[in-house]
């Protein structure tokens, strides 16, 4: 067994800018070589990106809930079995624990001195044993543009065609001696028949080509299975199941508003604006009346002798 890496040196952890590269190098670590950080770039629910690997970081002082990680698994593409890493300076909620073991997320805290702690299996895994370098596979369009592109044109849209034919071929049966051959009254109810036959067949082709786009946006539903012995309330059949309640961030300790009082005003001194300390202490799960009374605070702190 080749020897292990050695792990990234300690990095100060100051800011979510340098939150999010710390990740970026631990990524890479793990055998993620074009894991990249782009602080300060679009918001799309990622932060560190590589080719099998996706990031999310958190700089904040309230604890990760289930919420989050919901957001996380929906900004992954849809198809993709990249795996997802999310890192936080805090803690996770155990509603947090259960859903990333549900979806193979791993979790992981760091220090302020840039170490990484694992949470869950998933993340043990992957800071135990560093995942090899992901080369991403070539597409068939790639090797064989032309026949590959008039393929999928095809197969996405064969049921469209099939549909419309359907639709069309009552309107083409009218004036045919050979199918319509008895009472005017027989051949209206023949015709109606074949007429409500094809429309329901067509309809429903054209439906289940975009079927799929139209069904992004539901919310599966979650069954729960009775089992022998169970109480007359389960047995009755499958049972829609509660979401759990979102976590709320705990209010900050008295402890914890001298520490941000202190940082903000630090901050200050060193020349950073108010509403960059605000966006920081945002960025760390503070609410809106915490983040002006800790800035106001702070302002009072510098102007001590």
């Amino acid at each position: 067994m080749p020897p292990r890496a050695v792990p990234p040196q300690p990095m100060q952890i100051s800011s979510w800018q340098q939150a999010e590269l710390n990740a970026a190098r631990w990524m890479r670590h793990w055998g993620y070589a074009d894991a990249t950080a782009r602080p300060g770039g679009p918001d799309s629910g990622i932060d560190v990106r590589a080719a099998g690997a996706l990031g999310q970081v958190k700089y904040q002082a309230a604890s990760v809930g289930r919420p989050e990680l919901q957001r996380f698994v929906g900004a992954r593409s849809r198809g993709s079995s990249a795996q997802l890493i999310f890192f936080t300076g805090s803690d996770y909620a155990a509603t947090a624990v259960s859903y990333a073991q549900e979806w193979g997320i791993a979790l992981f805290t760091y220090r302020l001195d840039g170490a990484m702690t694992p949470v869950n299996d998933a993340a043990r895994r992957i800071h135990r044993s560093p995942a090899p370098a992901v080369a991403p596979p070539a597409s068939p369009a790639a090797r064989n543009p032309a026949p590959a592109a008039s393929r999928s044109f095809w197969d996405r849209n064969w049921r469209v065609f099939a549909g419309a034919a359907l639709l069309m071929a009552p309107l083409r049966s009218i004036g045919d001696e050979k199918m319509y051959t008895g009472p005017l009254a027989v051949d209206v109810l023949k015709f109606i028949g074949i007429l409500l036959a094809c429309w329901a067949l067509g309809a429903f082709l054209i439906a289940a080509r975009f079927g799929a786009r139209l069904s992004l946006g539901t919310r599966p539903l979650r069954v729960v299975v009775s089992r022998p012995g169970a109480d007359s309330a389960t047995a009755a059949g499958p049972t829609r199941v509660p979401r759990p309640p979102r976590d709320r961030a705990p209010a900050p300790s008295p402890a914890r508003q001298d520490g941000l009082v202190a940082e903000a005003a630090g901050l200050l001194r060193t020349g950073s604006k108010p509403h960059h300390v605000d966006k920081i202490l945002k960025d760390r799960g503070v609410g809106f009346m915490e983040r002006g009374s800790v800035i106001n605070e702070a302002k009072k702190l510098n102007k001590t002798p």
